[in-house]
């Protein structure tokens, strides 16, 4: 018996049995005393054996009761132990380290034992990543998928080991690592794992690295003024004398540092401990300014490099924001286009860049030089995915305006709806069903894609082409089903929707290799003819060498329906005429692609061609001038009126704090069912820490050539260009980065236009990481003039961080100080390539707080499958059920022995007699007696008719009565218990011609007394 504390209770251990709830067994003397009290009372009428056995019987169903209620299980121990090996496979691990360590664990392995011991293996980079879960059938360092391996998040393994450990076997933990860590805290999961009671052992994986050379970082100005001069310092970390050359690069361009004309760096001697070297620069142009250092070590002749070992940490970046009279981007390739719009902002003293949509930088720190961004009139598939999102960012988490104009091209009707940028306008780019727009149909004839991962990109292609429509336009997918040559709609001709089913049959598509187009163009033509749609489009994908009736090619130009082809790797060069034919003579475009590079370009074809039953979206008729809607905004102060437009693309309002300031009014359906629409011209709200303008009418002559004449036209643009850009930086705001760990602090000293320290000021901030996502950045005053935020930079990359503020005026009556600086974060490699050696001193900490062992890395003396210091693990079944069906049944049998008398000897003799002669002979013995007995009863009742007739028969002068009639004569002597038909005969006998009932009273009186004798003299 062991009594031990469990969860707060005492548990009570009897054997294989465990009581979770002992204290319930004290019902079990207590009860029992109270039953046997009670039995002494209410148990008279019970004599001998079935008095004393009634009496056990409550005591078994009370003891039952009591240990169910005290919650028994069955223990099970075991003796299997599991070792869940935490494989650090981040890049710090050299990978001969890594090969050594598998053959390692494969040789400890092959000594345990294979029935009991169990091997489970953790992968840890800069995630925990299960290869295998602990069993019988593992033999090594399984390894699969590990994710990024920049980082070591050696906490996350232990307690991904500790959450995958069996609960049937004692558990232990291996960690192979080399204890540098980056990311969370080893000690504090080593005390989670002394808490689970799990020996974590450590095996070190031991190198060194004795000449190494780290460029630690690289310390810019965060913002300067234009003309400038910079003070770059260059700090390096040398574990040994070092010599190479440092080279700095300014926007990807090397400067000259070196006096020879055939050397651009500079050459340097390194001490052992931290270098400081000071470069002078004087930035080009205005913008943000990319600075990169970087360390070449000369070679040492045998294939290495002097002093110097990892060459991923001889990098450092920063970058500058230097300032200028403020400049926008205007992103355009027709100056038929951007032309008018361009000259009223040169004529504002704006500087405006112009690029074309291929040329514009893809990075945020790029775009980071420029105030705000124009589109006018661009089509979304001009545009990268990565471009789109980058623009995004630029606006939401950098501050940067944008202003979008309108043309046939652009919103709605230029593919824009489902991109990056549709959340940042300010108007719906879907619009409304109300507003009843002739909707486009579009058709997609997919055939084979014989190239490499052609079904991936056919897949991404039809995709992209639905993704480009509105909701209530017609798309349909036709496919060769392989079935008799015939071709089918996989997605019928219906309206996009939310576009789960279109997206489904995309996914489903199995890109069948039809022998003739003829079959699929024949009911793509009889579903369009059918379709209720504005603009009728059809794209067809293939190889090119399916035949086609060419005839087929005149009714589709009669019903005015458009084919753009687009022919994918061919199996010889003519498989594209038939291609070539099929655009030519229905007014589309052919797209031949034959490299792998292209197939990467067939979302974008898709996307531009799906923008051709978008034209339904384009509003043209006469002109009329849009009207102001009263709203009050910086933007259109001091204009009244604005000239006429004859066109502009359809959108709906966007509700929130989105603000209509032009707006056309139109009649819209027939009869009673006809209602006005307001659509939005102009609309502007804030986007994150930016500020966005959509003007859906366009910027030149096609819909608003009374504008480009109109005096108000400069500064209709000036204030709106004004308005979306990012307010000027002051250059007596200044912010300092400063690493610590996988964390940065800003710093910001700001001064007023006296340089007094300007205090109280309000910041909001957000900050732009280099996977695309953002963060805010809450900024607090810690000092004069001083403020400080700590952001999250875990990742290496280039983070931008845009800080905006106000401050009440610094004397009485001054204005409000308000301006913007911004700041970048470079992390050019991970924190992995800055360990240089094992740190061996962490993992033997982990070892003692767990209670593991450090191992020796040698397989014949390492036992990591040893039982010492180990819990064996009880594994509990509970009972308390069939215990407790136990006790019903004993209580079943306690109800038979009190109510029931059970004459045990009777029974035995009856069993016995039914299959003995003696039984037989007893048997006749009675049948003869009953014959008997009839006889004579039956003669007595001859003798006497007239009796037997009185009995039977009621008197003529006796009243009728509800009640019970009494019976004299036989029937009362047959109604009294225990007397055998002779004997109550012979009653009968002695009672005839008596009144009342005293001798039927005489007889049971005598019967029960001679039952009484007879049980006395068995108990005796």
């Amino acid at each position: 018996m062991n009594l031990f504390a469990h969860e707060t209770l005492a548990v009570l251990v009897l054997g294989p049995v465990q009581l979770a709830r002992p204290e319930w067994l004290l019902l079990i003397p207590t009860v029992g005393l109270l039953v046997i009290w009670i039995a002494r009372k209410n148990l008279s009428g019970l004599m001998g054996w079935s008095r004393r056995a009634a009496v056990l019987v409550r005591l078994l169903v009370v003891a039952l009761i009591a240990f169910a209620l005290a919650e028994p299980s069955r223990r099970d121990v075991s003796d299997r132990v599991a070792v869940v090996a935490v494989v650090d496979a981040s890049r710090s691990i050299p990978r001969a380290e890594q090969e050594d360590v598998a053959a390692y664990v494969e040789q400890v392995r092959s000594r345990a034992d294979e029935d009991t011991d169990l091997l489970g293996v953790v992968s840890v980079a800069r995630d925990a990543t299960v290869q295998s879960i602990p069993s019988r059938l593992t033999r090594g360092l399984e390894r699969g998928a590990v994710g990024a391996t920049d980082a070591s998040n050696l906490a996350a393994g232990v307690r991904m080991a500790i959450a995958v450990a069996p609960e049937d076997a004692a558990n232990r933990v291996l960690l192979i690592s080399d204890g540098n860590e980056t990311a969370g805290s080893l000690l504090a999961a080593a005390e989670a794992a002394r808490a689970a009671s799990v020996p974590v052992d450590v095996l070190p994986v031991e190198y060194d690295y004795p000449a190494e050379v780290i460029v630690d970082r690289l310390v810019a100005p965060s913002n300067a003024r234009g003309g400038e001069t910079l003070n770059l310092s260059v700090v390096v970390t040398a574990t040994a004398p070092a010599r190479g050359r440092l080279v700095i690069l300014q926007n990807g361009s090397p400067l000259d540092l070196d006096e020879s004309p055939t050397e651009v760096g500079q050459v340097i001697e390194l001490d052992e401990g931290k270098n400081v070297l000071t470069v002078a620069i004087e930035p080009r142009t205005a913008g943000p300014q990319s600075f990169e250092a970087v360390f070449e070590p000369f070679q040492d002749g045998r294939g290495g490099y002097q002093g110097d070992s990892v060459v991923e940490n001889n990098r450092a970046s920063a970058v500058t924001f230097v300032g200028s009279e403020g400049s926008v981007l205007l992103i355009g390739d027709d100056p038929v286009e951007y032309g008018p719009l361009q000259a009223a902002l040169l004529e504002s003293e704006i500087n405006v860049t112009v690029l074309p949509p291929t040329s514009v930088p893809e990075t945020l720190t790029e775009l980071s030089g420029f105030e705000a961004i124009f589109i006018p009139n661009q089509p979304a598939g001009n545009f990268s995915e990565a471009l789109q999102e980058a623009i995004r960012q630029y606006v939401h988490d950098s501050g940067g305006g944008l202003i979008m104009t309108g043309g046939p091209n652009s919103f709605g009707a230029g593919g824009w709806i489902g991109s990056p940028l549709e959340d940042a306008l300010p108007v719906r780019l879907d619009p409304p069903q109300r507003r009843q727009m002739p909707r486009g149909a579009l058709v997609l004839v997919i055939h084979s894609v014989e190239a490499p991962n052609g079904v991936y990109w056919g897949k991404q292609t039809a995709l992209a082409a639905v993704g480009a429509l509105s909701r209530l336009d017609l798309a349909g997918i036709v496919e060769y089903t392989g079935f008799a040559g015939q071709a089918d709609f996989v997605h019928p001709l219906l309206p996009v929707g939310d576009g789960l089913s279109l997206r489904r049959a995309v996914n489903n598509l199995r890109f069948g290799d039809m022998q003739t187009f003829t079959p699929s163009m024949n009911i793509t033509l009889q579903q369009l003819q059918a379709a209720q749609a504005g603009q009728k489009h059809v794209i067809v994908i293939s190889d090119g060498d399916p035949s086609l009736d060419r005839n087929i090619l005149g009714r589709y130009r009669q019903a005015g329906i458009s084919i753009s082809t687009v022919g994918v790797f061919p199996h010889s060069p003519g498989d594209f005429n038939t291609l070539r034919q099929m655009a030519q003579a229905t007014g589309g475009n052919f797209y031949p692609v034959t490299t792998q590079a292209g197939l990467a370009t067939l979302p974008q074809i898709f996307i531009k061609e799906a923008q051709t039953v978008r034209r339904s979206l384009i509003w043209e008729g006469d002109a009329f001038s849009p009207a102001l809607t009263g709203v009050p905004t910086e933007t259109t102060r001091g204009i009244s009126a604005v000239p006429p437009i004859s066109g502009y693309v359809v959108t709906t309002k966007r509700e929130g704090l989105a603000v209509t300031t032009l707006q056309a009014t139109q009649r819209v359906g027939e009869g009673q069912q006809a209602e006005i629409v307001e659509d939005p011209i102009a609309a502007q709200w804030q986007y994150g820490l930016g500020r966005v303008m959509a003007f859906t009418s366009d910027a030149s002559t096609r819909w608003a050539s009374a504008w480009t004449s109109w005096g108000g036209f400069r500064q209709f643009w000036e204030q709106h260009a004004r308005w979306a850009m990012r307010p000027a930086g002051s250059a007596n705001v200044r912010v300092i980065t400063e690493r610590r760990g996988d964390q940065t602090v800003l710093i910001v000293d700001a001064l007023d236009e006296a340089g007094e320290r300007l205090n109280f000021a309000r910041f909001q901030g957000r900050l732009a990481t280099p996977d695309g996502e953002g963060a805010e950045i809450a900024i607090q005053q810690v000092g004069p003039g001083r403020y400080e935020g700590v952001v999250e930079t875990p990742d290496s990359g280039s983070y931008v961080a845009t800080l905006t503020y106000r401050a009440p005026g610094q004397r009485e009556g001054a204005p409000e100080l308000k301006g913007s600086v911004q700041a970048a974060i470079a992390k050019p490699f991970a924190d992995e390539f800055r360990a240089l050696t094992t740190n061996e001193s962490l993992l033997r900490q982990v070892a003692t707080i767990t209670g593991g062992e450090v191992l020796t890395r040698d397989p014949e003396a390492d036992e990591p499958w040893r039982r010492e210091g180990l819990t064996e693990p009880v594994a509990l079944s509970p009972i308390w059920l069939a215990v407790a069906i136990s006790a019903i049944g004993l209580f079943l049998a306690d109800v038979g022995i009190r109510r029931v008398r059970i004459d045990l000897g009777a029974i035995a003799a009856s069993i016995g007699g039914l299959f003995g002669r003696a039984g037989e002979k007893q048997a006749g013995q009675d049948l003869g007696a009953l014959r008997t007995a009839r006889a004579r009863t039956r003669e007595r009742y001859d003798d006497r008719p007239d009796t037997a007739k009185r009995k039977f028969e009621a008197p003529e002068d006796m009243p009728l009565t509800s009640g019970p009639v009494a019976l004299k004569g036989e029937q009362e002597e047959a109604a009294i218990p225990g007397l055998s038909k002779p004997e109550r005969a012979k009653a009968s006998d002695k009672g005839e011609g008596q009144e009342g009932d005293g001798g039927g009273m005489s007889a049971l009186l005598a019967a029960k007394r001679r039952a009484r004798e007879q049980q006395e003299r068995d108990e005796t």
